[in-house]
This record gives C-alpha cells, structure tokens and sequence, in this order.
C-alpha cells in the first residue's frame, strides 16, 4: 500500500525531522494545552480543512486539527485522511480522538497496526514559528509514520506576526501541483491598486488583514478604500483561495460579521473579487489592476508568476532549468570551497556598537567556523564589538525562486529570536556582467525585518538569457509608464527593427539599429548582428557591433520626466579593457510612434553612445473616453473602434450564466422577446430585465477597454438601484472577434 511506504528521497530529511522533533519535545515552544473554551494555541488553524501531498508517492493528504475543523473525506473522527490518487483508495493516518500534543509537536494516532511492523500507524507534525498562516508541508513518511512540517505565526511565543484575520493562501489543482500566494502576503502595509482614479486610493493585502497604521484603515479590511472623507473598508478575508483553473486563482473579500457598511456605500455591501492570472510565458510582475468598481463592489486583475503552480517558480537545487522553468539559472559557480574566503556584507558602520558581519556561501556551508561546525550553516552573523554570533539561515532546505522577473535565494532555519521566529536570510540577485570578484561579485546588505534579513547581490551569473519583454513598464509614484508600443517582434504587423538617425551626420558611416526591451531581430541589415545585442551598429563594409543588451528595466530620469533605458555588456571598447554601453533618453510626444531615435554623442573611446527619442511610449499612461464605440489616447497614440461588434438590427451576443440567459449587443441596442426598449444588456428567466440603456461612449486605460451600461431595471432591494452592466475589452490577437463571458454579478 502506498501509504506506507516510506518516501525514499527524504531520509536524510527524516533523519534531521526526527532529530527536531527530539528537541522540540525538551525545550517546547508552547506547553501542552487541551482543547476547551479558548481552544488549543492553534486554534485559528482550526477553522479549515488542510492539504499537503506526497509528490513521490501521489497521495494526497487532508488534515482536519479540531473537532471544529471541516471534516475528511475518511470520516468525521479521523484527523488525517491519505488518498492515493492513482487507485483513488483512501485511509485514516490519524485519529482526532487520540492526539498528542508535546510543545509544537502534534501527533495524532491510529488504532491500526503498521503491516508488518509493531507500531501504530500515525502521523506527526511540526510546527514552528512562521510570518504568516502557512500551510502543511509533507516531509517523509517512515514506519507508517507521516511527517509534516508547518511554518505559521500559531506556533510563535509572541502574537507578533499575528493579524487580525488571514485565510489559507494555497490551493492545489488537478494535476496536484501547488499554488501558493503565501509569499504576496505583507506582514505590514498593503499593496496600491492600479484603478487610473486620482481622487482616491484602493489598498489590498493577501488573504491577510491589512496593518498599516498611517493609512488608518479599519483593523479587519484587507481592502481598504482611502478617500478625502477617510479610511474605509471594502471586505475582511472570509474564505480561502480559490482555484478558478490551472491558470487562474481567486480571492473574495466581504465585510466580517458584526460590521457595518460605509456610509458611501448606501445599502449596498462592499465586496472585492481578486483574480490572480499566470501569465502564458514568463513576465514581469504588473500591479494590481482594478478593472471595475460600482455600488462599493470590486473587480481587481493581477498578472503575476506567483499564480503559477509552485515547481514552475522554485528549487531547492542552486539551478533552475529551460525544462521545468522556462529559465536557464545556475548559481553553483558562486559555491565557494572550503579553502576559500567566504563572501561577506556589514550592516551599519564598521565600529559601530550596533555593527554587524554576515559571512555567507551560496548553496554551500560558509568556509568559516564563526557560528560553529553545522555543516548547513550559510548565513552567519556576527556583532564586531562582541563575541555575539547567530546563524543567519541554513541551505538544507533552501529555495531559489524565480518570480515577476526578481531571482531569489532564501536560506531557512536560523537561530531563534525572541519571538520564537528562525532568523532567515533573503538574497535577491541582479545581473552584472561586469561584477567585481571575476564576475562573482558580493553580497550587500539591504536592511533587516523581524530577524528576516536582506541582501542585494549583483553577479553575472544571475544574468538570465532568456529575460526578454520582462520590464519594460515604469512607475513613480501615481504615474506610470510602459515602453511595449515599441518593441518590435518578428511576425508581427511592423517587424522590422528601429533604425536610428545620425543627428551629427546624414552620411554616417554606420548604420544604428535597436529594439525596445528586447533583442534585434536578425531581419535586414541586422542580419548579422550578435544573437544577444538590443543595438547594433553595421558599417559599410557589414561589420557588426553590438552597442548592448537589455539587461535591466527603464528608469524615470531623476531630474525632469523623461524615460532612460540603459543597454549594457556590449562588444569589447577600443581599449579592450571594457565594453560598449547606450544610454536611450526618451522624452514624451503625445501622439507619436513613428518617429525614430536619433544618434547625439558617443564617447571619445567609443564605449558610451547616447540616443535621443521622442516618442508617446515615454508619456504617462492616462485615462480616456469617446464617443461613437470609439476610444483615442492621443498622447499616447493609441485608437480603438469597436463598432465592428456592434450586432445590426438589434442583434445580440448570447451567454447563459445559472438561471439566466444574458443578450448582450456592443455599442447598441438588443431586440429579443420581451427585453425592454432601448436595454444593451438584457438578463431573462421567466420574466426580463434591462441590464443598462445601450451606449456608445468608451473609455481607455492602459490596455482596458470598458463599456458601461446604466439606467437599467429596477432592483428588488430598498432603494430599487437601477441595474448596469460593465463590459471589459482585452486584447488577444488569436481570438478574432472574440466572444462575452460572464464574471459576476455585483
């Protein structure tokens, strides 16, 4: 049976695992406390039905902590239910009437025997102290014992890290792959939605109650609506997350019971809908972006490779592969030997009494025996006025992550602080091709948060090849750019590469060819130009040279607000010592996308090239509206005529959501049955109801395109609100006139 087999990649785990669990059992982090009244010291664990599976065995697991706690599929008094998910066959691993509860050990027991063994089936779970809820991770099972480890803020001996309210962040989907949204969780502050409105602010956290004091949000929002009149919150987390598709998650937010709603609000209740989407191929992080708000009811988008299932993002190697990640990483060059130095970073000033050291390896043990002879030790830090030292994080159970194009490398299980907390180093790597140390570079310490600590570390060896069209958008602040209208791709309407003016000369002895945020395309006189080059100079007699490559995001300039992308890691200088970088200053023009970048100075040794560009990519994102189902950004040089939807004659677009029918027309009226006159959108079961009076005016913002309806129907509640409707346009070049899809109903 596989249930009991014992995991066989996990031994040298299991090994350690029971070694903690040895430990934990004499210097306990809680006492052990039964379940009455108050509930045990997890009880905000209780509330939910858990899982975790066994990738090597494919069993999936269900665990069920409390009496309270949603039941297994095993039955209401099993605490632990394994499936198999290839015979589809399920069995009780532990019983809630017989557990155990020693420190932050939980164990909970069978009454049947292990085949061939004397002891008991059962199951055992760490817990210890994490920054959020967390999830169950299985670790091993041996002797028909199945372990498990939980890393959550239950298991802390301070309420530190604890909130007013948070939900499990993790789902699994059918293929039994992991999504986790844990790591988008903000312990503190929030995150500020993109919703093109000036006059007002939309904060969200992750299945998470928002703390950000200097926004005064109500204490149980995880949205919070910040206007001129004050703080408001638009819902509490109230259920897990939600698996939409493989592809697709979802988050609601309602206001917690015993709330009243907002005054703004009226009768309406306030509800946000979040739907996290993983993009089709890897992409930068956008923010998240509201894409419709009426009657204190929310649409949030986010495009983010956190949706994506978990084994896309991570490894517990130093390598991530074309294969599984669609990236090609290895960090191995950076494992130092043990007869080397290992790498090393201060924080504050070097004499300072409150002056520390961090020594560091990367997926090795640091060659130093400062914080002692643990052959895992990566991170360790030591105070320079005393003999103070603390591990800093260990690789054993370390995770590179690859993620909204930020490459991560986290170091778990350090020495506890106070709080109970495992202090943990995070390294977020950069490339530099031209790093100090023969390309290796050096860790930088970037700051320190409740004993997680932070370090910047540029290396060539970060530098990802296949880290294209990832970061071409910029923001400051309210404002927001984005430089994708130029890139040019082969195949599309326009692939031919840019190709720069001489400002100085009209018979140059070069021609200058580049692309926005990408590589040349190996189309025309760039035929020939290198593989990884974003410019290129060609001379008459067809010899190349590559002026840089896209290897870090545009930036706002500090001085005016103008955009500045930067190519670097061309071909070698003149004097051979270092290598050919192009400054691009682009100054905003509304309305212009033809005009070409122009050359205005390189360097005495040749090795810096600066070009000009005016063009609306460099203009600030807006938001527009027209008439007649159709749309123009004139700033940014953008047009859109829909009427080509609009069905003739009162034609409809059909869809049927639930009970209901819906005849949808684009920019124009429906005639169906008994819809009423003049209804766009109209919503039919035994009787019909206009959705909104047909319109014509759009608006546009930053690749939204919405149509709204109003002045429909009257609706059974109090005040009889008039129904409307809101249609989103998104553009995807495969789907030709595309078709409606119902979202949801606010």
């Amino acid at each position: 049976m596989p249930f009991f087999k014992d995991k066989p990649t996990g031994i040298n785990r299991l090994e350690l695992f029971l070694g903690l669990v040895a430990c934990l059992g004499c210097l306990s982090v809680r006492c052990s406390v039964a379940e009455g009244d108050a509930g045990p010291w997890y009880q905000d664990l209780c509330s939910y039905k858990w899982e975790a599976i066994d990738q090597d065995n494919k069993v999936k697991y269900t665990l069920k902590l409390c009496e309270s706690s949603p039941s297994t599929s095993c039955g209401p008094a099993t605490a632990v239910c394994a499936l198999d998910l290839l015979s589809k066959v399920e069995q009780p691993v532990g019983d809630l009437s017989l557990q155990r509860l020693s420190g932050s050990v939980l164990d909970f027991n069978n009454t049947k025997k292990c085949p061939g063994g004397e002891n008991n089936i059962q199951t055992s779970i760490s817990f210890q102290c994490g920054k959020t809820m967390g999830t169950p991770e299985f670790v091993a099972v041996s002797q028909c014992v199945h372990y498990f480890e939980w890393k959550t803020y239950a298991a802390c001996k301070k309420d530190k890290f604890k909130p007013h309210k948070e939900v499990p962040c993790y789902v699994f989907d059918s293929d039994g792959k992991k999504h986790d949204l844990n790591p988008l969780i903000k312990v503190s502050d929030g995150y500020l939605v993109d919703d093109g409105d000036d006059n007002i602010d939309f904060y969200i956290n992750i299945c998470r109650s928002l703390n950000s004091p200097d926004r005064s949000c109500p204490e149980d929002s995880a949205a919070c609506l910040v206007t001129g009149q004050g703080s408001f919150s638009m819902g509490s987390p109230t259920e897990g997350l939600e698996l939409v598709s493989s592809d697709s998650l979802r988050l609601q937010y309602r206001l917690s019971p015993g709330s009243s709603r907002p005054d703004l609000c009226k009768e309406h209740e306030p509800a946000v809908t979040i739907t996290f989407i993983c993009p089709s191929n890897r992409h930068s992080g956008s923010a998240p972006k509201m894409t419709a708000g009426s009657n204190c009811r929310y649409e949030v988008e986010w495009v983010t490779e956190y949706a994506c299932h978990r084994d896309y993002l991570e490894s517990h190697s130093c390598k991530l592969t074309s294969e599984q990640h669609d990236i090609s990483v290895d960090l191995t060059p950076l494992t130092l030997a043990t007869s080397d130095h290992p790498y090393y970073a201060h924080s504050g000033p070097s004499s300072g009494p409150d002056s520390y050291i961090y020594y560091m390896n990367v997926c090795g043990k640091i060659p130093t025996s400062e914080c002692g002879e643990d052959p895992f030790i990566s991170s360790c830090q030591v105070k320079e006025s005393g003999d103070l030292t603390k591990v800093a994080g260990r690789y054993q159970n370390q995770t590179l992550r690859y993620s909204d194009g930020d490459l991560t490398l986290i170091y778990p299980d350090g020495s506890r602080c106070s709080s109970g907390f495992q202090r943990m180093s995070i390294i977020n790597f950069q490339c530099n091709k031209t790093a100090s140390n023969g390309g290796r570079g050096n860790p930088v310490f970037a700051g320190e948060t409740d004993c997680t600590y932070y370090f910047n570390w540029e290396t060539a060896f970060a530098c990802i090849k296949e880290k294209e069209d990832l970061l071409c958008r910029v923001t400051d602040g309210r404002k927001r750019y984005d430089l994708s209208p130029l890139t040019r791709y082969p195949g599309s309407d326009v692939s031919e590469n840019w190709e720069a003016v001489d400002a100085k000369s009209a018979k140059s002895d070069s021609r200058y060819y580049l692309n926005v945020c990408h590589k040349v395309m190996q189309t025309g006189g760039a035929a020939g130009c290198p593989e990884e080059a974003s410019i290129c100079a060609v001379d008459k007699a067809g010899r190349n040279v590559s002026l840089g490559s896209f290897l870090s995001s545009p930036q706002k300039t500090k001085m005016g607000d103008d955009i500045r992308l930067v190519y670097t890691d061309g071909d070698l200088c003149l004097n051979k010592k270092t290598r050919i970088q192009t400054i691009l200053t682009l100054k905003c023009k509304p309305g212009d996308l033809q005009s070409a970048p122009v050359l205005r100075s390189v360097s005495s040794d040749q090795c810096v090239y600066e070009f000009e560009w005016h063009s609306a990519a460099a203009c600030v994102l807006s938001k527009t509206q027209g008439d007649d189902c159709k749309v123009e950004d004139q700033q940014a040089g953008f047009s859109f005529d829909l009427s080509p939807l609009t069905k003739p004659d009162g034609g409809f677009y059909n869809l049927t959501s639930g009970d209901y029918n819906y005849f949808i027309n684009v920019c124009g009226p429906v005639k169906i049955g008994s819809c009423p006159e003049r209804a766009g959108a109209c919503q039919e079961e035994k009787s019909s109801w206009s959705l909104g009076e047909a319109s014509s005016r759009l608006s546009y913002y930053d690749g939204l395109i919405q149509l709204v309806y109003s002045n429909g129907s009257k609706y059974n509640n109090k005040l009889h609100t008039l129904r409307s409707t809101l249609i989103s346009f998104l553009c995807d070049p495969q789907a030709g006139a595309g078709k409606p899809e119902f979202q949801v109903k606010l």
